[in-house]
């Protein structure tokens, strides 16, 4: 049975789940030295790209550790294809959920004195071949308690672009989204769902004005 695991923030795992969330699978070929061809691919990505989280003395081998580490805690799965011959590693359902505490669990929006009446607004579009990294960052905005007015169209009453940038930047993911603040006329729903959610508080705004009932 697998332990629990704890993935801190620049660790050798928590390397593994960013790029697994940002090409959604890597693959080797079957053979001896499956785990090692993969962690050869990891430390090429990452020396590559310059990321922080790898030092320059890390091995196969360390990388190696990490991957059986991972899937031994059910945060990875092999999947054999044998028709192409070869493993493919992919990202779980408690990866992402790994991933998402420990990158961002410390990040909130902070909430002003008093709401200036006009709504944030956050479009994204981010393809289908990365489906993994979508899927994280619509939950991160579950969290972070928007409202998802349609399906790539969420609203959030305060200022955030700040913090959504980071987690974007983050997630290699900034071509993706688009925000704006605007004011919506008929926003009784909107107003009625923020203060249910306890994020807009009756102070933050004239309730008697608009005529709201929650």
């Amino acid at each position: 049975m697998a332990g629990k695991m704890r993935i801190d923030k620049n660790s050798i795992e928590l390397g593994i789940l960013i790029l697994l969330l940002g090409q959604a699978s890597v693959f080797a070929p079957v053979g001896a030295k499956i785990t090692l061809d993969i962690a050869r691919h990891f430390l090429k990505k990452w020396w590559g790209d310059g990321e922080p989280y790898v030092r320059p003395e890390t091995d196969p081998e360390q990388v190696r550790d990490s991957i059986y580490k991972l899937k031994r805690n059910r945060y990875v799965v092999w999947k054999i294809d044998r028709k192409a011959h070869r493993v493919v590693l992919e990202i779980t359902k408690k990866g992402k959920k790994a991933f998402d505490h420990a990158s961002f669990s410390d990040i909130t929006i902070p909430h002003p004195n008093r709401w200036d009446g006009k709504w944030r607004f956050l479009l994204f579009d981010i393809p289908e071949k990365r489906r993994a990294l979508r899927d994280i960052f619509r939950e991160r905005l579950k969290t972070l308690g928007f409202f998802q007015f349609q399906k790539s169209v969420w609203l959030f009453p305060f200022e955030c672009e700040k913090e959504i940038r980071f987690i974007c930047e983050y997630l290699e993911a900034t071509p993706y989204i688009m925000m704006f603040a605007a004011t919506i006329d008929n926003d009784k729903v909107l107003l009625r769902y923020f203060l249910r959610e306890g994020v807009l508080i009756r102070r933050d705004l004239s309730l008697v004005d608009k005529g709201i009932r929650y």
